[in-house]
């Protein structure tokens, strides 16, 4: 066995987090993360996904090993250089039915335990980036300059962004620098306050 497959539940804020941080961990096994919901899950692995949104980790192995629920867990710490003992002592029958009680109120509580702990999984993240980023800008007719007012610098088309309220271009890094809000005065002055430009 040299690699493993990672099927996460990509609209989970801790599911998220926790890719994250295997994924930095040093490995014995290659690791590939697939979110669970994506077409590329349903064309590797159609045989074992079910429709509806991901009910728990699984993880696939090169040779067809298939882990779900409290396995999926002990084999991705099985992976790591620094948790394989920990998967191995997990796997006991003195302590696996903790590890299955402790996995299992996570894989139900994911949800929640993300609302608690402020964690947006990737496609609720991109969804929330792209209603507090204003659209891109082709330097529109009638627009206030093509000076940002935030760095007083000239824009070109390609790095424009505009405020939905008030139209004033800015370069899209000095939006984001800015807390993703306009810098005129008086305009928008709360991040998260501006909606996107219909």
């Amino acid at each position: 066995m040299k690699r493993l497959y990672v099927l996460y539940d990509e609209n989970c804020g801790l599911c998220y987090e926790l890719k994250n941080w295997v994924a930095r961990q040093p490995a014995f096994l290659e690791l590939r993360f697939v979110p669970a919901g994506s077409q590329e899950a349903w064309r590797m692995f159609p045989e074992v996904l079910k429709p509806g949104r991901p009910e728990e980790l699984i993880v696939i192995s090169d040779e067809g090993g298939v882990y779900r629920d409290t396995q999926a867990y002990i084999m991705c710490l099985y992976a790591l250089q620094e948790y394989r003992e920990w998967a191995m002592r997990l796997s006991t029958p003195g302590l696996m039915p903790l590890a299955r009680q402790a996995f299992r109120f996570i894989s139900r509580n994911r949800s929640r335990l993300s609302d608690w702990l402020g964690m947006d999984g990737e496609a609720r993240l991109a969804t929330r980036l792209k209603q507090e980023m204003p659209p891109t800008c082709d330097l529109r007719k009638g627009a206030s300059g093509t000076h940002c007012p935030y760095c007083k610098t000239s824009i070109s088309k390609g790095e424009a962004v505009y405020c939905p309220e008030c139209g004033a271009i800015h370069h899209r890094e000095c939006w984001i620098a800015n807390g993703y809000r306009c810098s005129i005065f008086g305009c928008a002055p709360e991040p998260g306050t501006v909606g996107v430009y219909a």
